[in-house]
């Protein structure tokens, strides 16, 4: 048991620390703002004012003995000074929390507060980061887009520049012949026919334009064709062999006044021949006539044109002037 000096020196150091405490209190606040009943009874929080005899009589622990009194939370001194029931506390926490002034730092709405200020922080920074990756996800896209689109479009230039793939062999002469839409403008179909021969099975397309000045300015006059596919390239060689030994035109109306000097066409095909003539009519415009025979594999073909002499041959070098080359190169490449 404790002596009686013992318990003095025990009262006056606690008394010491709590005056102590109590100055550096209220010198941090700022000197006459600080309520010291106050800064007493925080104090004595820290201390077991109830069954801590030395302490008892303290005038901290009396004012908190009371306060505890009056706010209704007088406890059995057994319990000592941490030993408030939880529901107590809680009630106290939720007081402070619903707005207590006076603890702002450290009461619940303190923490409201900063709960409330992360909310909004949080918020913002998901919509900012959503909202930012949106754009940047749009931008991916497009991103992707116009490069698939850069990539096809590269891709369709190097399709460009490749050789045509191989064709399967022709089964329908038809299909190798000149068409309404070959023809032109204000061509008219005149032939359309299809048969069998010694050599095969053929095909035969003809068109004409009227002999006006404006018609003949469009295209050739005549475009006659005729495709056979022969039952093998033996027959085809003789086939052609025996189409390029005409000359005489059968496929003409008008008549023949003349070969055409200077005149070199583009060869086509495996096997290649031509020949041409001209026609004066009696208002001296001169026509020309042209007859080409090609042969690819076992298919020959017979092409013949008539038209102004202006379309086919320069008129002041007198040389080839290449427009005949379109019809004879469409059928080739449908050989």
């Amino acid at each position: 048991m404790p002596k009686r000096g013992d318990q003095n020196w025990r009262s006056r150091a606690a008394w010491g620390l709590t005056t102590g405490v109590l100055a550096l209190s209220l010198l941090t606040a700022g000197g006459g703002g600080a309520s010291t009943t106050g800064a007493r009874s925080a104090l004595a929080e820290d201390i077991d004012c109830y069954n801590d005899k030395d302490l008892y009589n303290l005038p901290e622990c009396v004012e908190r003995r009371a306060l505890d009194k009056k706010n209704g939370m007088s406890q059995n001194e057994s319990q000592g000074a941490t030993g408030q029931p939880a529901d107590q506390s809680s009630g106290g926490g939720q007081q402070a929390s619903g707005g207590g002034g006076g603890q702002p730092a450290s009461g619940g709405g303190g923490q409201q507060q900063a709960s409330g200020g992360g909310q909004p922080a949080s918020g913002g920074g998901q919509q900012q980061a959503s909202g930012g990756g949106q754009p940047a996800g749009g931008g991916q896209q497009q991103a992707s887009s116009g490069g698939g689109q850069q990539q096809q479009a590269a891709s369709n230039d190097d399709d460009a520049d490749k050789p045509e793939p191989p064709r399967g062999p022709l089964t329908d002469p038809k299909q190798a012949l000149l068409t309404i839409a070959d023809a032109g403008k204000e061509a008219t179909p005149f032939i359309n026919e299809q048969g069998t021969d010694k050599y095969g099975p053929w095909a035969r397309a003809r068109f004409e334009r009227d002999r006006s000045n404006g018609a003949s300015d469009l295209g050739p006059n005549v475009m006659d064709n005729k495709v056979w596919i022969a039952k093998d390239a033996d027959s085809a060689k003789a086939l052609f062999k025996e189409q390029a030994a005409i000359t005489n035109m059968p496929e003409r109306k008008e008549k023949v006044d003349g070969p055409v000097e200077k005149i070199k066409p583009t060869a086509y095909g495996d096997d290649f021949s031509f020949s041409s003539g001209f026609y004066q009519d009696p208002d001296n415009k001169v026509w020309q006539h042209y007859r080409f025979e090609m042969r690819v594999g076992n298919v020959v073909s017979v092409l013949y044109l008539f038209g102004k002499e202006a379309f086919f041959q320069d008129q002041k070098d007198r040389t080839w002037t290449g427009q005949g080359d379109w019809f004879t190169s469409t059928v080739f490449h449908r050989m």
